[in-house]
């Protein structure tokens, strides 16, 4: 299974980093307000499959495959800003609870209490639709900030389980006694015992980061956005979820084919992740098999 997952996350960052710089693919997104069919017809967007749109375009005429590359790497970006502030926060929350008393240990109960009553997807909702982040600046960064931290508590939670097993070893008991530094115990014992759980569920979080901007994009909530006199506020990111949210009303009048598009680059994504750390699971196991008979 990790050479499967292997291949597709490859495939993946060949589209992301190398994509853009095909020559079928506008970096600048331009868009096409009208173009000229056989028999000098004239043809506005949105344009439908055709050599020079593989994926159709836009209301506007902007090519679908371009926007779709294009935003990969913002959309990647944003998934693995948004794990990484998870596991930032709740690695070291998670180590220093591990004796179950103390600060950290009653700070990741409390964050557990209340995002256990909240689904993530509604705390997330709660929180863009502040007045506040309406016309902030820094919108994206307090937005991203916050989608890890709703989930940092669980990822901490994990940690003290794991840590606090660990701590039963006899060689961390060992350290113990020779009066170890917690620092030391938790560089030198805590973290290569739990580094490989930690690794796998990093690549599964990674799904699942970019599932709740997936539910977002469904929702119509924009990471960016400005406000037009015409229309209200519209999206200004190129991100997976900006586009899904761009078109949620056309499922409404049955045309799906801008909402399927970034819908199925997510999930192909989703699934990129999912089976790379299963097999990064599978790779552990068998590793930690083999010392364990040797």
């Amino acid at each position: 299974m990790l050479w499967v997952g292997s291949v597709m996350l490859l495939f993946l960052l060949l589209v992301t980093f190398v994509g853009p710089y095909m020559s079928i693919i506008d970096r600048e997104l331009k868009p096409v307000p009208y173009h000229w069919g056989p028999n000098n017809k004239l043809i506005l967007p949105p344009y439908k499959y055709s050599a020079d749109n593989p994926l159709g375009s836009d209301k506007k005429g902007v090519d679908n495959l371009s926007r779709l590359i294009v935003g990969a790497k913002l959309t990647l970006m944003l998934t693995v800003s948004i794990a990484l502030i998870r596991y930032f926060v709740g690695v070291p929350l998670g180590l220093f609870a591990r004796k179950k008393r103390g600060l950290a240990h009653h700070i990741l109960g409390v964050m557990n209490m209340v995002f256990s009553y909240i689904p993530p997807i509604l705390a997330a909702a709660l929180f863009i639709s502040l007045p506040l982040l309406v016309h902030q600046p820094l919108r994206l960064f307090w937005i991203v900030v916050f989608l890890g931290i709703i989930e940092a508590g669980r990822v901490g939670y994990l940690v003290q389980q794991q840590t606090f097993s660990v701590s039963q070893e006899p060689f961390v008991e060992a350290g113990n006694a020779l009066g170890l530094s917690p620092r030391r115990l938790s560089l030198k014992y805590y973290l290569p015992a739990i580094m490989p759980d930690l690794i796998v569920n990093f690549c599964l979080d990674l799904g699942k980061c970019l599932l709740l901007l997936g539910q977002l994009g469904v929702l119509g909530f924009f990471l960016t956005q400005r406000f037009s006199n015409e229309i209200g506020m519209v999206n200004i990111s190129n991100d997976w979820g900006g586009m899904l949210a761009s078109h949620t009303y056309d499922i409404f009048v049955s045309k799906f084919q801008n909402v399927l598009i970034p819908a199925f680059a997510m999930l192909y994504a989703i699934l990129t992740f999912n089976v790379f750390g299963e097999g990064l699971r599978h790779h552990f196991n068998r590793r930690s098999s083999s010392s364990k008979t040797l």
